[in-house]
């Protein structure tokens, strides 16, 4: 009986410890945030269906929630680090590890159509921009194991697949990027409602053929009258929706700009249509349904392509909806930033949270038949110099292979890594240094 009660006590404390679960507790304890603790109902949270795979392998998310304001997730980390010691047995490295999470965090949808802000972390600090994660940062010794919690800013309904992106690359820091992740987040359907039927007319009887004996009656009643009339107004459509139109600009001439303007849901993959502006005046107009949130592609020759969104879930008794867009012209010379690549942490795996970016360049290159680029990769200055020129030059490569399969040719990109030897900031700290890693391009020729 001993041996039983022995192994059952074993059994409760090995599920308790085990990374990513979050034991919930009453009185004394640890106590999780509030949110948490309530239970979901109605449609305002889903179960998570996969919490992912992790760059670091002492990261796990242990649950995923989205609530009417917040998408959360609970996140695991558990510091497996060992003391290291010389030669002569003296302590050099304690195991210690000191961790924060980024503001600039966000969770990435759609291809990388969609992004979404953190909001607020709970039991992990918040690393702002120029802050130390050796200062700011909570320190962590081996064995310690440490449950938080993430809000970030509410997926659109219909997007199920998003991964997290907290870091580019390590630098001895712990990356809180997660991929593949999926949470059950059904679309609203918006459908046209369907009018009340009209009261059906009362069956008319056969009417007999008088004959010679039968007497004619006088159906009119005394007032004159033949009966009333139903002045009730008609039930108005219930309009569904929305006109969605604006202006087409140079955004440094704000002269009217010819463009084509492709448009899809966001939790969408396929192009729902595509308007084009006009020629004189840069108007263009669309109608699109009220209640839910669409992503567009603008490009035009000579122009670089723009991405952003229409947010029509919280329209009500609007009919109209403006939207202005601002295009930059291309010149030769020009260096510009591919903002929203990712690649596996420490790798030239390209992900899929890349694609949109990069399809924007292939529509700018198919817009401009003539136009020729030079890819250009950049890594920061920690590191070894030779392993970083050679990782940037197989990101670029990997660039340039998408953009190929696209249907680009090949005679039309350059694709060089320059390692560390480009860097934007020298000194600082690794929250300060991460724009060294960066994939450009440069505009050869148009």
């Amino acid at each position: 009986m001993k041996n039983l009660l022995w192994a059952f006590a074993s059994l409760v404390i090995l599920q308790s410890c085990q990374s990513g679960s979050y034991p919930q507790s009453s009185g004394g304890g640890t106590q999780y945030p509030t949110e948490r603790n309530q239970t979901p109902s109605g449609r305002g949270s889903y179960p998570s269906t996969s919490t992912g795979r992790a760059a670091d392998k002492n990261v796990s998310i242990g649950n995923i929630r989205i609530t009417d304001k917040y998408t959360i997730l609970y996140v695991a980390y558990r510091n497996n680090n060992s003391p290291q010691y010389d030669r002569n047995g003296r302590l050099v490295n304690d195991g210690h590890e000191d961790i924060a999470f980024q503001s600039t965090a966000q969770l990435i949808a759609a291809n990388g159509a969609r992004s979404f802000k953190l909001i607020k972390t709970e039991g992990i600090p918040q690393l702002v921009a120029g802050q130390d994660v050796k200062v700011y940062g909570r320190k962590t010794v081996p064995g310690d194991q440490i449950n938080f919690v993430v809000y970030f800013e509410r997926l659109d309904k219909g997007l199920e697949d998003f991964d997290l992106f907290e870091c580019n690359d390590y630098d001895y820091i712990t990356c809180w990027n997660v991929y593949g992740l999926r949470i059950s987040n059904p679309i609203d359907i918006v459908t046209q409602p369907t009018q009340p039927k009209a009261n059906p007319a009362p069956p008319v009887s056969p009417t007999k053929t008088p004959t010679k004996s039968t007497t004619t009656v006088n159906t009119k009643p005394k007032s004159g009258k033949l009966g009333e009339v139903d002045n009730t107004p008609a039930p108005l459509p219930v309009v569904t929706s929305i006109q969605v139109s604006g202006i087409v600009r140079d955004v440094k001439t704000n002269k009217p700009v010819s463009a084509t303007i492709n448009y899809k849901l966001s939790s969408s993959k396929q192009i729902i249509d595509s308007v084009q502006s006009f020629v004189s005046t840069g108007i263009y107009k669309m109608a699109l349904q009220k209640g839910q949130i669409y992503t567009y592609t603008a490009s035009a020759k000579g122009y670089l392509s723009v991405n952003d969104i229409v947010d029509l879930s919280k329209i009500n008794n609007e009919t109209k909806f403006i939207k202005d867009i601002y295009l930059t012209p291309i010149v030769v010379g020009d260096k510009i930033a591919l903002k929203n690549i990712y690649f596996e942490v420490s790798k030239s795996d390209l992900l899929p949270a890349s694609f949109a970016e990069l399809n924007k360049l292939v529509t700018m290159m198919q817009n401009n038949p003539e136009m020729e680029i030079r890819l250009e990769g950049h890594t920061d200055i920690i590191g070894d110099a030779d392993a970083n020129l050679e990782l940037s030059q197989e990101r670029v490569d990997a660039c340039e292979t998408y953009l190929v399969q696209k249907g680009i040719s090949t005679k039309r990109i350059q694709a060089v890594g320059y390692g560390a030897s480009r860097p934007l900031v020298k000194k600082g700290s690794d929250e300060e240094r991460k724009v060294n890693r960066r994939v450009e391009f440069v505009v050869l020729k148009l």
